[in-house]
């Protein structure tokens, strides 16, 4: 028995002999680059792409079958341009097993591989000849050797220093990956392989220079098709744009399978860095994608923004579904929550727990959602529908009971002076693509201490042109309606407003913290302006404003009282400065007057005041550009008889007095012009009330110097 074996063995061994010495022999005769010419015409033929091979090509034949080549270039498809080149590969693998369908391959490396990309706005690319189209053989192929398994071993697969130059149009995606480097453990059937990779992300489109790593542990099971990534982790830092960008996504697994990918756990952490600080940390819990339906048992993200002393935080939790084919994402149960924190707000934190639904699509491209919220003294509820994500069309409604936004806004001595910054021009023209057609109704608002209540806010826009017709409310036991409208070209902003009935003296009290019209009365406003820029919209400012007041009273001066400490200045005619003293007033029981506004610059000539002894009219000029005002108001005592005041100033009545008002808006100064008074006039007025007064005083003067005559004359000749 031994020794049939022993020949059996004998003969193998001499076969492999053979074998190996003719294997031997051919490749020591075979020079595999006498064939260059050949595969180059064949590649040209075949493919029309220029192949050029500046190296050795290497062949091995036993024990392994391998090929090595060196400084390989290939062109662009007709074309000169060089579509890859590489400077060095090798790639071998064992013969025997392949008899046996198994593929043991050796170490792939490829050295230095240059890559360039290209995809036209069509989808056309420059690999289009190069991959072909599948066929209906390849197809029917496929799905009769779909279920045949064939085993293959790698070794190992080093990839150094390669680039990849991309140029998509139609993704609008330019740049280039460099130093590009992948090396793997041995990949095998149900074994771990370490896999490693790093490169450099340099993009122009958009603005990306960011380096990036990956390390995980890898697994295949051939027989069940499953892929296992464990302990992934994956970093990235660089720049995004103008912003620092740091990324970092862990997972301990990721099951990957052709009809199912499951996770109990991923994190992402993100850190963006800029001119303010950017935190997000991303955790999926229970990832499982089967059948076109993919779920998360639970999403969560705490983002958070920090800018010197003032910080936002956004806390987000939801179950998420999501059908792949349809590309729906239903989000039914959505909680979250706002937080902003700033010493320099009136209310330091402000805390907006949200519960909300909403449905995405983002194939057809829209957005359905619902939101109620509570916060503070607040209640809000909002329906939000959006279609088309790039040129969107959206409706919503807005209801909000109260809100005091006045408690969220930065006072004036809390915020930090900062140098002034050269002021940009308003680049508005993307709000050209939206379609608007939404209303937001309010309760009760409070906004730079206004309280203004009922109001209705219809909004819509198209081509660019924004407008609010209908607006309304209710203020200072009076109401508000009118229109507004904007247009994105141009930056022109037009407005007509009508309020009615209102209380001025507590408007402008909340609104402006000024004294100085007590009434109950009406205001137009139509106004226009434009602008490239904010200031300038006071500057281009026109059109007409109209008050009209009754039964009230300007604050900061007497003018009864003015007026009579006119008389004891008769004859010394000087002009009487004073600052506004909130303690004095002018009661009238009407007062109306007009602005007409031309670029800024207001002028009015039509003020008049009625009270039961002056009757006051004026003209003057508003500076909107200089923020000042120049007011001159001519006051005239028109009845003597009525009460105490008028029958002090019987001696100046029809004498017309001027009185000045000017200055900074924050700063105006009331002059009485006695000066500007006509002497002429002055002396007949004087003269006519003067003059009675006077003959009586001599008639007295007359009478009683003859008493006193006739006491001296009796008492002389009484002697």
């Amino acid at each position: 028995m031994k020794k049939p074996l022993k020949i059996l063995a004998v003969f193998v061994a001499t076969i492999l002999l053979i074998l190996g010495l003719g294997i031997a022999y051919l490749s020591f005769i075979f020079d595999p680059n006498q064939f260059k010419s050949q595969l180059v015409e064949f590649v040209k033929e075949k493919h029309h792409r220029d192949l050029s091979i500046e190296g050795r090509i290497q062949l091995q034949f036993f024990p392994k079958l391998g090929v090595s080549l060196e400084k390989v270039q290939l062109s662009e498809f007709d074309s000169k341009e060089v579509f890859a080149k590489l400077n060095q590969a090798k790639i071998s693998l064992a013969l025997m097993p392949l008899l046996q369908k198994q593929i043991v391959v050796d170490k792939i490396a490829v050295d230095a591989l240059q890559l360039s990309y290209h995809r036209d706005p069509a989808g056309r690319t420059n690999i289009d000849d190069l991959i072909g189209k599948e066929t209906k053989k390849d197809t029917e192929t496929g799905d009769t050797t779909k279920n045949q398994t064939m085993r293959f071993d790698i070794e190992g697969i080093a990839i150094t220093n390669a680039e990849f130059a991309i140029d998509d149009q139609k993704s609008d995606l330019r740049g280039k990956i460099t130093g590009l480097n992948l090396t793997t453990g041995k990949i095998a059937d149900q074994q771990k392989a370490p896999v490693s990779f790093d490169a450099q992300l340099q993009f122009e489109q958009p603005k990306v220079n960011v380096k990036t790593n990956f390390n995980t542990i890898v697994s295949f099971n051939a027989n069940s098709k499953t892929v296992i990534l464990e302990n992934l982790t994956t970093l990235i830092n660089g720049q995004f744009d103008k912003e620092s960008l740091d990324l970092q996504v862990e997972s301990k697994q990721i099951k990957l399978h052709r009809e199912q990918t499951a996770s109990e756990f991923i994190s992402l952490k993100a850190k963006f860095g800029g001119t303010q600080t950017i935190k997000s940390d991303l955790a999926i819990h229970q990832l499982d994608l089967k059948d076109e339906q993919l779920q998360i048992g639970r999403l969560e993200l705490n983002a958070s923004a920090q800018q010197g002393n003032a910080s936002k935080q956004i806390e987000l939790q939801t179950p998420v579904n999501m059908n792949t084919r349809t590309q729906v994402i239903d989000l039914s149960q959505l909680a979250v929550q706002l937080k902003l924190q700033d010493p320099a707000m009136g209310q330091p934190q402000i805390i907006v727990p949200i519960k909300a639904r909403a449905e995405i699509g983002l194939k057809d491209k829209y957005l359905k959602s619902h939101i109620d919220a509570k916060f503070d003294e607040s209640s809000l509820q909002a329906k939000l529908e959006v279609q088309d994500f790039s040129s969107p069309t959206i409706n919503f409604t807005m209801n909000l009971d109260r809100i005091n936004l006045d408690r969220y806004v930065k006072s004036k001595e809390n915020t930090a002076t900062t140098e002034d910054k050269p002021e940009q021009d308003l680049k508005l023209d993307s709000l050209k693509k939206i379609k608007l057609d939404g209303a937001i109704k309010i309760g009760q608002l409070q906004v730079k201490n206004l309280h203004i209540e009922q109001i209705q806010l219809p909004i819509r826009s198209h081509d660019g042109e924004f407008t609010m017709n209908g607006i309304a409310a209710k203020l200072y036991q009076g109401s508000v309606a009118g229109n507004m409208r904007f247009q994105v070209d141009g930056n022109q902003f037009e407005m007509q407003q009508k309020l009615s009935s209102i209380q001025i003296h507590p408007l402008l009290m909340d609104f402006m913290s000024k004294d100085i019209v007590e009434g109950k009365g009406n205001l137009n406003l139509q106004i226009k302006t434009h602008g490239k820029r904010v200031s300038q919209f006071k500057d281009n400012l026109n059109g007409t404003i109209h008050t009209q007041l009754v039964d009230g009273a300007v604050k900061g001066i007497n003018l009864a009282k003015s007026l009579r400490d006119f008389k004891a200045k008769i004859t010394n005619k000087t002009d009487q400065q004073q600052a506004a003293n909130k303690n004095e007033k002018t009661d009238f029981s009407a007062l109306s007057a007009s602005i007409v506004f031309i670029d800024g610059i207001g002028n009015s000539d039509d003020l008049d005041m009625k009270s039961p002894f002056l009757r006051v009219g004026g003209k003057g000029r508003i500076d909107l550009r200089a923020s000042n005002l120049d007011y001159t108001a001519k006051v005239t005592v028109v009845n003597t008889s009525a009460g105490q005041d008028g029958a002090d100033l019987s001696q100046l009545k029809d004498i017309s007095i001027p009185v000045r008002i000017s200055g900074p808006f924050d700063k105006l100064g009331y002059q009485i012009q006695f000066a500007q008074i006509g002497s002429e006039a002055l002396k007949s007025a004087f003269k006519a009330k003067a003059a009675p007064v006077i003959e009586e005083k001599k008639k007295e003067l007359k009478e009683k110097v003859n008493e006193q005559l006739k006491d001296k004359l009796k008492g002389l000749f009484g002697k």
